[in-house]
């Protein structure tokens, strides 16, 4: 049994890493400011510890442990500089593989650099890194557009008519596992996504046959984005992260698809149907 440290482990993502290295047998150290929290979450089948990026005396919880997966707090466009003395500190002091959430498309996002920066600084430093570029979560209508969708018939999101390769973040939590516990995988990059892409057109098409009503999508323009998630009482920073991150669904240039899921796990990936059926029926 190896032991493996997980950042954000009650997320979308580290939940499902958790999850995939538990089936393996494997034993998990979950990092969080709140250890106790995660007994709503794994009971006593993790070892929660106290981490903070912004705490260095709680980096040592890393050490003697064969693999990490590293992501940051989403929304926060201060990304690099927050995680940076972590990474750091790794250099200098650990051995073993380091799995990075990046994102499909992101390192060309140039209104929101952080991960294209702390790629390079992987790619620059003698870490055993790895680097997955996941495409859009197929559970996001169903984790932040449930509201709109159930109680207002509509996705509301700046997509525009582009497609993007959706992606279960099961299947991706499934992947990393992987990573994470072969030794012989090692400074690889890897675009996780579905098996095909979809416009916001046709996910509304799809749930309109789950749920048995129609669901449209009005395909907002960027201000009006902004305007609603103003009058909803959002920060005006959420608009402006959200808006260039749905441009590149926008600007066609997530619509990749590639067969990384099944060649590190050996299945195919879930469906786009297949999870929105799960999360709404």
């Amino acid at each position: 049994m190896s032991t493996y440290f997980i950042t954000g482990a009650t997320g979308t993502i580290g939940k499902e890493v958790v999850n995939s290295l538990l089936s393996k047998n494997e034993h998990v150290i979950a990092g969080t400011r709140d250890p106790q929290k995660l007994q709503d979450f794994y009971k006593d089948s993790v070892t929660g510890t106290y981490f903070d990026y912004g705490a260095k005396e709680s980096y040592q919880e890393v050490l003697n442990t064969d693999g990490i997966f590293l992501l940051g707090p989403p929304l926060n466009p201060g990304l690099y500089e927050l995680l940076e003395p972590f990474v750091d500190y790794l250099q200098d002091n650990y051995k073993g593989r380091l799995i990075y959430l990046s994102g499909n498309g992101m390192e060309n996002l140039e209104e929101l650099p952080f991960h294209k920066k702390m790629e390079e600084k992987l790619k620059n430093s003698s870490l055993n890194w790895n680097i997955v570029r996941p495409g859009f979560f197929m559970q996001n209508f169903g984790n932040y557009d449930r509201e709109n969708i159930q109680d207002r018939n509509i996705i509301f999101s700046p997509a525009g008519e582009g497609k993007s390769s959706f992606v279960s973040s099961k299947d991706v939590g499934s992947a990393i596992a992987e990573l994470l516990i072969d030794p012989n995988r090692v400074k690889e990059t890897h675009v996780l996504t579905g098996t095909k892409a979809y416009t916001h057109f046709d996910v509304a098409a799809m749930l309109s046959d789950i749920l048995r009503r129609e669901i449209t999508y009005p395909n907002p323009d960027e201000n009006t984005y902004k305007q609603v998630l103003k009058e909803s009482g959002a920060p005006d920073f959420i608009a402006d992260y959200m808006i260039p991150v749905y441009g590149m669904i926008k600007q066609g240039k997530v619509d990749n698809v590639t067969t990384a899921i099944k060649d590190l796990t050996g299945k195919e990936p879930e469906s786009l149907e297949e999870v929105l059926k799960r999360d709404f029926q």
